[in-house]
C-alpha cells in the first residue's frame, strides 16, 4: 500500500507526525499544527481528520507558497475529537483566537457585536441589549457594528412605541400608581392594573417587531388600521397616539435611500486588497433595506488567494457562537466545490432553510455587490491614508524626541492604587499609534506592605521585560525619580539601551502651566512639549489609556475585596461554615474580636480549626483576596 505522505527530501516529515498521520481518526474535530519549538503554527477544523490532515501531505496536492511554507516546519501535530463539524467549527474560532496562529487568516477586528433581545414569549415583551444569542424562543436583531447607532435605534423605538423599560415583573400587575414613563406617555403601565391590556400592549409590540424587521409596508398597514379603528370606537386620545407613532415611522423610512426588492436576509461581502493589507467589509441587508456594513481588516494575508482568505472570513466571521446566519451570502468570486462542501456547516448551523453562498454575475444581487465593493474600496483607501498619516506622526515624533528611530511600538505603564490598599499597574501598547489591546498587560504588584511607586514600577519592569525586549518607546506616568528608578532596573537586567528607550511623561504641577513634560534618563531639563501638536496628543492619549485600564483593574478588585469574605480564603472554612461563623458573631469585625474559646464554644468548631480562623484574621487583615500578583 502506498504512503499517501510527502517524502520527498524537502519536506521531510518527523517520526512524531509521521506517527500522528498513521492514527489519525475519521471523525470530525480540529487540528492544530505545531513548530520545534511547540509553537502553535495553524488551527484548523474538518468533518474528516483523516482525510484533511493527510491532504496537507500528499506529494501530488498543488499547494501555496504560503501552506508549502507552513508543511515544511510542521513538526508534531495534535487532534481534538468533537462529535459533529459544528462542534469542531466553535472550538476552531475558540482556539484561534487563543494562539493567534501565524499561518491562519486572523480577523483583527474580531469582536463579539450587540444585538436587540425581544422577549417575543413574555406576555408584556420588552427589550434589552445582549451580546450572545441563544435558542430560546426570543427574537434577535443585530449584530450592531456600531453600538451608538444601535442606542440610537433603540431610543426612536422608545419614543415612538410606549413599550416597558424597567425591570419590574409583568406577569402580573403588582404597583398601585405608575412611574414617570406613563405620564410622559412612553410606556402603557403594564405593572399597574387597568392601565393596560396584554392585547393593546402586543398591537403594540408587533409594530415594534415589524420594524425591527424592516417590514415597513406591514408596520404602516398595522398602524393606519388601528389608527382608523380607535377613530371609530371614539378613543381619539389613542387614535392620536397611533398617528404620531405612524408619522415617526413614515420620516424613519424616508431616511432609507437604498432599497432593494428582497424580503429574505442577504449578506453581501467584498474582499479589497492593497499591498499587505486586506479588508473585508460586509453589507446587511434585511427586508430589502441596507442597515449596516462591518469593516474587518485580515491578518496573515501574504501569499493567500482571495478564495481562500473568503472561506478563512465566512468560517471565522459567521462560526462564533453569536453570529447571525442569512439566507444569502453574496461573494464577487465563485468558491470551488470543495471550499463549498466545507461551508455546509452553514446550513447545520441555521436550522431553517440552508445558506445560499452565491456570486451573481446580473441583477439587482450583483447591485447589491457592486455597492459593497464601492464602500469597500472607499473603505480601504481611507485606512491606506490614515497609515500614511500614522507614518508621518511617528517620524515626527522620532524628530521631536530625538530618538534613533520611529516609535512604532510605544508602551506606557502606570501604577493605580488607594493608599497602599490592592496596588496595581498597567501596561498599554499602541502599535502604529493605534491601541493593541492583545498586548495590553495588568499586573497585581506583589511587593511588601507600603506604598512604593519606586518599587512597584521596579516590580514591574522585572516581570515584563526580564525575557521580553523592550518596545520602540516605553513611556513612564512619572517624573524624573520614577524614570530612573525604571532604568535601573531594566539595565541590572542587561537592557543595556534602556535609556535610549524609556522616558517619562508628567503634567507641569503649577496653576498658570499646564503642559506636558518629557523627562530623559540623565538630563535634568525636560523637554516641554508643545501644547497643540500631533505628537503631544498622541503620547498623552497613551497615558490616559495606561491610566484607564489601571483604574478600572484597581476597581474591580477593589469591588471584590469589599464584597468577598476573607473567612472563605481560610482551609477548612467553606460556605457552611462560613455562614455558621456569621450567624454566631454577627460580623467579621466581631469575629476578630473574639478569642479562640469563643469561637469554639458559639460554633462547636474543634479547637484545630478555631486557632486557624484566629490566625488567618489577623495575619491578613488588609488583604482579603489575596497577594496573587497575577498578570493578563
Amino acid at each position: 500500500m502506498s504512503n499517501p505522505v510527502n517524502s520527498s527530501p524537502n519536506h521531510s516529515l518527523s517520526s512524531l507526525v509521521e506517527d500522528r498521520l498513521r492514527t489519525l481518526p475519521e471523525e470530525p474535530g480540529v487540528y492544530l499544527m505545531k513548530s520545534e519549538t511547540g509553537e502553535v503554527l495553524y488551527v484548523g477544523k474538518s468533518r474528516s481528520l483523516k482525510d484533511r490532515v493527510r491532504s496537507y501531505f500528499q506529494e501530488t496536492r498543488v499547494r501555496s507558497a504560503r501552506i508549502a511554507l507552513l508543511v515544511s516546519r510542521v513538526r508534531d501535530l495534535e487532534i481534538i475529537r468533537t462529535k459533529t463539524e459544528l462542534d469542531a467549527l466553535i472550538l476552531e474560532n475558540t482556539l484561534i483566537k487563543r494562539y493567534r496562529p501565524r499561518y491562519n487568516v486572523l480577523l483583527r477586528d474580531d469582536k463579539t457585536y450587540p444585538y436587540l433581545k425581544f422577549s417575543w414569549n413574555d406576555p408584556f415583551p420588552r427589550l434589552t441589549i445582549t451580546r450572545r444569542v441563544r435558542n430560546d424562543g426570543n427574537l434577535y436583531f443585530g449584530p450592531y457594528p456600531n453600538p451608538s447607532a444601535m442606542k440610537d435605534t433603540l431610543r426612536l423605538i422608545r419614543r415612538t412605541f410606549p413599550l416597558a423599560t424597567c425591570t419590574i415583573p409583568l406577569d402580573q400587575p403588582t404597583l398601585e400608581r405608575p412611574c414617570v414613563e406613563y405620564q410622559i406617555k412612553r410606556c402603557l403601565g403594564p405593572c399597574v392594573a387597568g392601565l393596560t391590556t396584554e392585547t393593546e400592549y402586543r398591537q403594540v409590540a408587533m409594530g415594534v417587531r415589524l420594524f425591527l424587521q424592516g417590514k415597513s409596508n406591514d408596520l404602516l398597514f398595522l398602524l393606519e388600521n388601528e389608527m382608523k379603528a380607535r377613530a371609530k370606537n371614539l378613543e381619539f386620545e389613542k387614535a392620536a397616539a397611533v398617528r404620531d407613532r405612524y408619522r415617526n415611522v413614515l420620516q424613519v423610512l424616508e431616511k432609507h435611500t437604498v432599497s432593494f426588492p428582497f424580503q429574505h436576509p442577504i449578506d453581501g461581502l467584498y474582499l479589497a486588497r492593497s499591498g499587505t493589507t486586506a479588508l473585508m467589509l460586509v453589507m446587511h441587508i434585511r427586508n430589502g433595506l441596507l442597515i449596516g456594513k462591518e469593516e474587518v481588516e485580515l491578518k496573515n494575508t501574504e501569499e493567500a488567494s482571495d478564495e481562500e482568505l473568503l472561506v478563512a472570513f465566512l468560517e471565522q466571521f459567521y462560526g462564533k457562537e453569536s453570529a447571525f446566519l442569512p439566507g444569502e451570502i453574496l461573494l464577487p468570486v465563485s468558491l470551488p466545490e470543495e471550499d463549498l462542501m466545507t461551508l455546509s456547516w452553514m446550513s447545520e448551523k441555521k436550522g431553517e432553510d440552508p445558506v445560499r453562498i452565491i456570486s451573481p454575475k446580473r441583477g439587482d444581487k450583483k447591485m447589491i455587490l457592486d455597492l459593497v465593493r464601492e464602500n469597500a474600496e472607499e473603505a480601504l483607501n481611507a485606512r491606506e491614508k490614515r497609515k500614511l498619516n500614522s507614518t508621518e506622526l511617528l517620524d515626527e515624533a522620532r524628530s521631536l524626541l530625538k530618538r534613533d528611530r520611529p516609535p512604532r511600538l510605544l508602551c506606557c505603564v502606570d501604577i493605580s492604587n488607594t493608599g497602599d490598599l490592592l496596588p496595581v499597574a498597567s501596561l498599554v501598547t499602541f502599535q502604529d499609534g493605534k491601541p493593541e489591546k492583545s498586548l495590553y498587560r495588568k499586573f497585581r504588584i506583589r511587593y511588601e506592605k507600603g506604598q512604593d511607586d519606586f518599587k512597584m514600577l521596579s516590580e514591574v519592569m522585572e516581570r515584563q521585560y526580564r525575557e521580553n525586549p523592550l518596545p520602540d518607546l516605553l513611556v513612564i506616568d512619572g517624573g524624573p525619580l520614577q524614570l530612573d528608578a525604571c532604568v535601573r532596573t531594566l539595565e541590572d537586567m542587561g537592557h543595556h539601551d534602556a535609556s535610549r528607550r524609556v522616558v517619562s511623561l508628567a503634567k507641569e504641577r503649577t496653576n498658570k502651566n499646564k503642559s506636558e513634560r518629557i523627562f530623559f534618563p540623565g538630563q535634568e531639563n525636560p523637554l516641554i512639549l508643545p501644547g497643540h501638536h500631533p505628537v503631544t496628543h498622541l503620547l498623552v492619549r497613551l497615558r490616559d489609556e495606561a491610566h484607564r485600564f489601571a483604574i478600572k483593574y484597581h476597581r474591580t478588585l477593589r469591588e471584590e475585596y469589599l464584597t468577598h469574605s476573607r473567612l472563605l480564603n481560610i482551609p477548612g472554612v467553606g460556605p457552611a461554615r462560613e455562614k455558621k461563623l456569621l450567624q454566631s458573631f454577627g460580623s467579621v469585625k466581631n469575629l476578630m474580636e473574639a478569642t479562640i474559646e469563643d469561637i469554639v464554644q458559639n460554633t462547636g468548631l474543634s479547637v484545630a480549626l478555631s486557632t486557624s480562623i484566629y490566625q488567618s484574621l489577623r495575619d491578613n487583615q488588609d488583604d482579603p483576596i489575596g497577594k496573587s500578583g497575577s498578570s493578563s
